[in-house]
């Protein structure tokens, strides 16, 4: 019997029950076909989750950091994104905002010749690494390196060596905290770790620089504040003539000075030479 042929209206008393099993039919046949859409889009994104190459976690972070992009960080590209499809490389920037890390890994596969997700390892401040809760969670979810402030762990750079030996990506912020104080005019002193690490792997070195940043009073203030923000890549910094020596203290701190010089050539700023 069909139901549109009774009319709420014409409807006796002893067809109530009729018309409340159709509208009930009728329900279940729709709760039916949403479950369903449910179970294949689920089961879509678990599967690209747990067949990605860079790891389920991996790909839930990208996808969140896409997200975000979208609603509050727009990036624009200056220059084609130079990061390896394959093979290690140390990727150095500017760092004005704790919002970094994610805005150099936007669209970091666009011109590989197949797309795939590549995680950047950070090397990062012991003391956000260690902190509890979906913050540790991203830190191992991306392969973070935990380094001491005072300069003189010598594990946290072995362990990032031994990532780049391993074919991966290395993500570092030379001047080793955030520029707070002239991030639009001067990049702060750079540390020599990059310079040794860069000679001791000879992975390529690409700089990126980055403009207008979110900036907040609070670390998670940062990732809430709307900005259009550019990333200016540029091409592998060209270190042969140090390739091959033995590096002292003065020719790290001229490498450091190439990096760095470079890195602030792509800003339009200065920056602070190693030995001032």
């Amino acid at each position: 019997m069909n139901c549109e042929e009774y009319p709420a209206q014409s409807l006796t008393p002893s067809l109530f029950p009729l018309q409340f099993l159709c509208i009930q039919m009728e329900w279940q046949s729709i709760n039916f076909w949403i479950w369903t859409a449910l179970f294949f889009i689920v089961g879509a994104v678990s599967l690209r989750a747990v067949t990605c190459e860079a790891g389920w976690r991996a790909w839930v972070c990208y996808r969140i950091a896409a997200v975000h992009r979208a609603l509050f960080a727009r990036c624009r590209m200056v220059n084609p994104c130079p990061y390896p499809e394959f093979g290690p490389a140390i990727i150095v920037a500017n760092h004005t905002s704790p919002v970094d890390p994610v805005l150099l890994w936007h669209s970091h596969f666009a011109g590989f010749a197949k797309p795939r997700l590549r995680v950047i390892g950070f090397m990062m401040a012991r003391e956000f690494y260690q902190q509890r809760g979906i913050v540790n969670w991203v830190c191992r979810a991306m392969e973070s390196i935990p380094v001491d402030r005072s300069g003189r762990d010598m594990s946290s750079i072995r362990e990032a060596l031994t990532r780049l030996e391993n074919g991966h990506l290395l993500g570092l912020f030379p001047e080793g905290r955030l520029n707070v104080e002239s991030p639009e005019v001067q990049l702060l002193r750079g540390g020599s770790g990059v310079a040794w690490l860069a000679i001791k792997s000879r992975a390529p070195v690409i700089p990126v620089f980055i403009r207008n940043a979110p900036r907040s009073k609070t670390m998670l203030g940062s990732f809430f504040i709307r900005t259009q923000v550019t990333l200016v890549y540029g091409k592998p910094i060209d270190l042969s003539p140090w390739l091959d020596r033995k590096p002292d203290h003065l020719e790290l701190a001229e490498v450091t000075d190439v990096i760095m010089k470079t890195l602030s050539e792509l800003g339009g700023i200065d920056y602070t030479p190693a030995g001032a």
